[in-house]
């Protein structure tokens, strides 16, 4: 089958590496039945490699050509957009589109953009649908085929909620594919390490295959030499080493997240670190629904923002009095590229009916509090947290947490941060706050907190929160 999807990549505008050749193959690999000979297929290489490229042509094949459903599966919402972007461009923003290629555009029978539910249907059945994961997905298909995008983030409890979507394949030919990263330390995220674990055991089951480019050692990942040893596209010329150089230099300092991210090097078993500060059953704990929360009667209000470590996106949480304990919310949270100016009015227009927000981060920060004094919010509105401030604003969230002392609606972006993320050392005291890959939502929730508890100021009239 592996000539029929080239002659399918050629169609659609996708060209193949040499190297991109074998996870095709094994991915499209049929037995005597007509069944897949590899049922989970894991694929692990380094950033700026291009492993996006081959999933999304195996994708856009089994649903035009076989007619298959497929769900898509980032960990970040941001992901998500970005991947179904890069479907519209082959398929169409919609059903008609004038602008699509027209030999693809007329298979697709039907497109929704509605956040959350985007998805596409064929004119021959098949189905392609994208979702952020979380532990409690609630998904109106069958599957016969997800693909875990960002795989290194996935979590066993997500991957459970998933799978069992694939138990009535349309097909009866269900299949698994994980694409990401090595696992990054201190994340709670383990299924791919388990599966890679499977993959270099004596006997992994067959049903397995395991693709992977990466270094054995940290080394010096500086070393621009070793970056064409363990990353395949640049080697084949793909991709070009300024690309790389770029991405590189912007981590400079976290040498193992460097070889991590760039050389492809797993960290050894006993090194994958800590449990969750929180942790998913004690979050569902203090989970109530919507229209709880929207008729609850409402105090004091207050906004947390918090920019990620790498200054890529950033979350902004909301906290309230509630009748006996505060509500957490998180109204946004999107990366940085996008800007900051829709966040800053966000905030400035709310100024009136918050008591103050505090705003957190090496990038980003700084700048969005300068936007919010030049257009004169009031004073006292817009706190900048010292080191002990953020340690207080941790131990708030967890404390309350861990107490049932507070109250929060499903939102994906703040029960997969809770449910993972891990402990980190603030300043040389002894502090600590949240880390890991997704920290910054619950990291907003305490800040937040922090606010409500610390500011002075005191609005002349309540609100509810949106």
């Amino acid at each position: 089958m592996l000539d029929e999807v080239l002659d399918f990549a050629a169609l659609i505008g996708y060209g193949v590496g040499e190297w991109q050749m074998t996870p095709l193959a094994d991915w499209s690999r049929i037995d005597s039945r007509g069944k897949w000979v590899h049922r989970r297929c894991g694929l692990s290489v380094p950033r700026q490699a291009g492993k996006s490229h081959d999933a999304i042509i195996w994708v856009a094949f089994l649903v035009l050509i076989m007619g298959y459903s497929v769900l898509w599966t980032d960990h970040n919402y941001s992901t998500t957009c970005e991947m179904l972007a890069r479907f519209r461009k082959i398929l169409g923003k919609r059903a008609g589109d004038p602008d699509a290629p027209r030999a693809i555009n007329r298979r697709v029978k039907d497109a929704k953009s509605k956040t959350a539910q985007e998805s596409f249907e064929f004119t021959n059945g098949g189905v392609l649908c994208f979702s952020t994961r979380t532990d409690s997905a609630s998904l109106g298909y069958s599957f016969d085929v997800i693909v875990y995008d960002e795989a290194q983030l996935l979590t066993k409890a997500q991957a459970q909620t998933l799978n069992p979507t694939t138990t009535h394949s349309p097909h009866k030919n269900s299949q698994l594919i994980y694409v990401g990263t090595p696992t990054r330390a201190g994340s709670a995220a383990d299924r791919f390490v388990e599966l890679r674990a499977e993959a270099w055991s004596d006997a992994p089951d067959d049903d397995l295959c395991w693709l992977e480019y990466g270094a054995d050692e940290v080394g010096d990942p500086m070393d621009e030499s070793r970056w064409y040893g363990v990353n395949p596209s640049l080697a084949e010329g793909l991709v070009e080493i300024e690309d790389v150089r770029t991405g590189v230099r912007g981590m400079k300092g976290d040498t193992l997240g460097i070889a991590q991210e760039y050389l492809g090097y797993w960290l050894p078993p006993q090194e994958q670190v800590e449990p969750p500060l929180i942790g998913e059953d004690l979050w569902r704990e203090t989970e109530i629904n919507p229209s709880a929360a929207a008729s609850m009667p409402l105090g004091k209000v207050a906004f947390g923002v918090k920019f990620s470590s790498d200054g890529s996106s950033v979350s902004v949480a909301v906290a309230a009095e509630g009748p006996r304990c505060p509500h957490v919310e998180l109204p946004f949270c999107e990366p940085t590229s996008k800007g900051i100016m829709q966040l800053v009015a966000w905030l400035a227009v709310r100024a009136s009916m918050a008591c103050s927000v505090c705003v957190d981060g090496k990038s980003g920060a700084g700048l969005l509090c300068s936007e919010l004094e030049e257009l004169g919010v009031p004073k006292g509105y817009v706190i900048r947290p010292t080191a002990a401030d953020a340690v207080t604003a941790a131990s708030l969230v967890h404390d309350a947490a861990r107490a049932g002392r507070l109250t929060h609606i499903p939102c994906p972006a703040l029960d997969l941060s809770a449910a993972t993320s891990t402990r980190r050392a603030i300043g040389h005291a002894g502090g600590w706050g949240f880390g890991g890959e997704n920290s910054s939502p619950i990291e907003a929730a305490g800040l937040a907190l922090f606010a409500l508890s610390s500011s002075r100021r005191t609005p002349g009239r309540k609100a509810t929160v949106h």
